[in-house]
């Protein structure tokens, strides 16, 4: 008998030690729990949010480039629809196993809301940030950074490619500022091209297309429109930087936009008056000057002129270049969706006011 309750007492000793060994692992495990909410909550405290800046003008025109609270909502509420039922871009693959709709899986939650996802990609088209950078502030991943910003800009240019740019002949002579009426009131469009850099291409024909000898580099070059009011009303397709402003104006499809009776302001490397004469479309560009011949009082009336109201053409490019994006070389990862690029950002300096008053 003595023998039996030694051994329950042993067993019972036992069983105590075991108890206080799994007390202290549930105590260490709690604290472990306690200090990762702690570590949540810290980074938490960080996550970059729509919600900083909105109340602030000047922190929102820096981030995004919108000049008002009112104008970012404005231009999200009309990219909403779409976003909804958009589908997140993967990979270079484009089937339906590699893409899932925003909040597909059954009780799935997106980490970022979309009005914040807008707000990321804003920031990523306006300063240029690294993907890494953006995803410590925004409190996601470095490939969440990628997809977002692949997937939101496919869609804007969807959605931006549905606004009618090309205002009509009635609507330009409305919208027509004094400087142009004055001087050149038949005016629909003032064109220019501009250049962006990318990344020396690995095949040899594609180096030699994209060699700008203007630029010195590997470049990429688009035709832009601006409206004597100073909004973009076009936009080419983007072509190797080795190709003329002639061949672009040519090729671009501009001149089946334009009507007898209108004008086009352009630099005077433009050799497309006979093009536009065609069209019974007149050209005005600064004179030539010939060799050492000083140019006429009427000629240098001309170019005072048309520099005059060009300038505006130049401050809207300016404005397109202030989304960093698409300043220096054009990232790699991004130079499949450089057409889309190019064109949402020309469409975005349409939501900051008109140049010319």
């Amino acid at each position: 008998m003595a023998s039996h309750i030694s051994r329950i007492d042993a067993q019972q000793e036992v069983l105590r030690t075991e108890n206080d060994i799994l007390k202290h692992r549930v105590s260490s495990q709690e604290d472990t729990i306690k200090g990762l909410k702690d570590e949540n909550e810290q980074f938490k405290s960080h996550e970059f949010t729509f919600e900083q800046v909105k109340d602030s003008q000047h922190l929102l025109n820096y981030y995004t480039g919108f000049a008002s609270t009112l104008m970012f909502m404005a231009c999200f509420n009309f990219l909403k629809p779409a976003a909804e039922v958009m589908r997140t871009w993967k990979g270079s693959q484009t089937t339906s196993d590699t893409v899932e709709r925003h909040g597909s899986k059954p009780g799935s939650k997106a980490k970022l809301s979309l009005l914040n996802q807008f707000f990321l990609v804003m920031v990523r088209l306006r300063l240029g940030l690294g993907e890494v950078d953006l995803a410590y502030r925004f409190c996601v991943s470095q490939s969440t950074v990628s997809r977002l910003t692949i997937t939101w800009t496919n869609m804007m240019y969807y959605k931006f490619h549905q606004l009618p740019i090309w205002l009509s002949r009635r609507k330009i002579d409305k919208l027509m500022p004094p400087c142009f009426k004055l001087w050149y009131p038949t005016t629909r469009t003032v064109i220019d091209c501009t250049e962006f850099f990318i990344n020396t291409p690995s095949l040899l024909s594609r180096q030699c297309g994209t060699w700008s000898a203007y630029k010195n580099h590997n470049t990429v070059k688009v035709l832009i429109g601006i409206a004597p009011h100073g909004h973009v009303n076009f936009v080419s397709d983007v072509y190797e930087g080795s190709i003329s402003d002639k061949a672009i104006t040519e090729q671009s499809g501009l001149l089946d936009l334009l009507q007898e009776g209108d004008s086009v302001m352009a630099d005077k490397g433009f050799d497309i008056k006979d093009m536009l004469l065609a069209h019974k479309v007149r050209l005005n560009i600064p004179p030539f000057k010939r060799g050492d011949q000083q140019m006429t009082p009427d000629a240098l009336m001309t170019t005072k002129k048309i520099a005059g109201v060009r300038i505006h053409v130049e401050r809207k490019m300016q404005r397109i270049k202030c989304f960093r994006i698409l300043a220096g070389e054009i990232d790699n990862s991004l130079f499949g969706s450089i057409q889309q690029l190019i064109f949402v950002c020309a469409m975005l300096t349409n939501f900051e006011g008109d140049l010319v008053a």
